[in-house]
């Protein structure tokens, strides 16, 4: 990356001064980073290392910068200037040979152009969605099930191994699978004509009605005189693999394939839950009190109370089955660990930080992403959820309605730690006021003129083979600045986990690519037919790049709209 040449000459000046006794560090431990300014005038790139070294030195930033500037190497065909602005900011100025080698990297890369192995080696399990099997997918495990698969092509993209799971909460003391399948029982039995009424605090999603006439059409009145202990126990796990079949493929329509399905009754099944409640009382991680078995949380993750391992009815709680199922991962070998929860999950960050602590393992190795809420909006009115789905909103019915598409971007605009307002009837229109439909038809423009090159007999040449040299127009070179900033937003995304600066980043390609389209075209009669080739090249460059990044938030790169 352009950066790292940059790094490379400022490392060393600071080389060349730390000899000369000038400044006195210890060069191979500082750390420098660059950002692009907004404004043009400012330079290509800006860094402010001088204000950082500031402090450690006991010079003023100028001073720094000024000696540093007065060290680096430039005027060689790479590095055009370097100035000092403000308090202390060094701003690069290039040559714009620098901006069309990127065109040959763009076309020498190809797919794999944005992409680094920056993470080699770090195996990567990320947890997501993960809703209880108790009802369809809905719009709000929709923006986690974007999010987590977004995240899991980003880390990949920079070298991680990186493993995608549904964790099934489908242990046999699980309330509201119990509940489930009672409802489930109960329906089919009122299909049957009997005068039964849903549990109290049952689910009265009319999806219930479905899957019990399917029960009903495939196993008839079998079930009706069976004894109602027996029955509850074979409805409950009717409910859940019905439930989890119709999960897996409502997450499949919207582009999202686990690699693996982990189901929490394993756990029991193996003893892991047992082992981990032993080992933790082994080593003076819990205490009996009042009849039930505790988790020092307060001392382990400065918890504002201990909680419950295992209930004075001996019955094993969430917190010890989720540390069991977080060691479980640990010893996959998973050496980073990301969950993905709402929001409202908040209050268990701790507890569960303090269980992977007790078992012996870096709770700073698992990271907890807390989800907003989203808002579904229809002509300025609320859409809320449908008595068919059980007052949720589906995020099969989403899908059906805008695309997948659409659906991705949009749960993909903002960050997580903010509510999503999904506007409907915008993501539905073609026009450029749709954010998605501006990302995607960059794709498309590209292609069209590429396409349009075809058909009137113009070879569309290959960016080692065209005079790069020509393309000094404004709109040509803001849009090669964009172009090689790819592989860095690549990692910065990657790196703070933050998938939604791609979706800004794209509509920037967007503008960007529009004002050369304008300024700059290349199939007009007339232009000279060496800057209609770069052109051309440029055109080219750009659609790999839009392509490659809409691939990464799992959306599709359409050559017509």
């Amino acid at each position: 990356m352009i950066t790292d040449q940059l790094k490379a000459r400022v490392r060393e000046a600071l080389t060349i001064a730390s000899g000369k006794g000038i400044l006195q560090l210890n060069v191979s431990k500082v750390d420098i980073s660059f950002e692009t300014p907004r404004n043009k005038e400012f330079g290509d790139f800006a860094c402010n290392l001088a204000m950082a070294l500031s402090k450690t030195l006991g010079l003023p930033p100028r001073e720094i910068a000024k000696t540093i500037v007065d060290n680096i190497v430039t005027g060689d065909g790479f590095l055009e200037r370097v100035e000092i602005a403000g308090p202390g900011f060094m701003n690069f100025y290039l040559t714009p040979d620098w901006l069309h080698e990127v065109m040959v990297r763009i076309e020498r890369e190809d797919d794999f152009y944005g992409r680094n192995r920056s993470l080699e080696g770090e195996k990567v399990l990320i947890e997501f969605v993960s809703a209880n099997p108790t009802g369809p997918i809905s719009v709000v495990n929709g923006r986690a099930a974007a999010l987590g698969d977004t995240l899991g092509n980003l880390l990949a993209a920079i070298g991680a191994i990186v493993s995608r799971e549904f964790y099934v909460n489908d242990a046999l003391n699980s309330t509201q699978l119990n509940l489930m399948g009672d409802s489930l029982a109960a329906r089919y039995l009122q299909l049957l004509g009997r005068d039964v009424e849903l549990p109290e605090d049952g689910y009265q999603g009319e999806y219930l009605v479905d899957i019990a006439k399917d029960i009903l059409q495939e196993f008839g009145n079998r079930f009706e005189t069976m004894p109602d202990e027996e029955r509850a126990s074979l409805f409950r796990s009717f409910a859940s693999s019905k439930m989890i079949e119709q999960q897996k493929t409502d997450l499949e329509a919207f582009g999202v394939k686990y690699d693996t399905w982990f189901y929490e009754s394993d756990l029991y099944s193996n003893e892991e839950v047992s082992a981990a409640i032993q080992y933790m009382r082994d080593h003076g991680y819990a205490y009996e009190k009042d009849g039930a078995l505790w988790l020092k949380t307060m001392e382990l993750a400065n918890d504002d109370q201990d909680r419950v391992l295992v209930r004075s009815n001996e019955k094993e709680t969430y917190v010890a089955a989720d540390a069991a199922y977080h060691l479980n991962k640990f010893k996959r070998g998973f050496n980073r660990l990301i969950d993905i929860w709402g929001a409202d999950h908040h209050g268990y960050v701790m507890r569960l930080k303090a269980g992977i602590k007790a078992l012996g393992c870096d709770p700073d190795a698992c990271e907890i992403i807390l989800t907003q809420m989203v808002l579904l909006m229809r002509d300025g009115e609320m859409v809320r959820g449908s008595k068919r789905a059980g007052d949720i909103i589906p995020l099969k019915d989403l899908v059906e309605e805008v695309g997948k598409d659409a659906a991705r971007f949009y749960f993909l605009l903002n960050s997580y730690e903010t509510t999503a307002t999904f506007d409907l009837e915008l993501a539905k229109k073609q026009s450029n006021d749709n954010p998605v439909f501006y990302a995607q038809y960059a794709h498309a423009r590209c292609c069209n003129v590429l396409r349009k090159a075809e058909e009137m007999n113009v070879t569309v040449p290959k960016g080692t083979h065209v005079k790069r040299s020509l393309l000094i127009h404004d709109k040509e070179l803001d849009l090669l600045r964009k172009l090689a900033d790819f592989p860095g937003e690549v990692q910065t995304a990657a790196d703070m986990l933050a998938p939604h600066r791609l979706t800004a980043y794209v509509r920037e390609i967007g503008q960007a690519l529009h004002q050369f389209y304008e300024e700059c075209p290349a199939l007009k009669e007339g232009v000279d037919p060496n800057l209609r080739d770069a052109r051309l090249a440029l055109f080219d460059a750009t659609r790999i790049v839009v392509r490659n990044l809409l691939g990464l938030l799992g959306v599709s790169s359409p050559q017509r709209m």
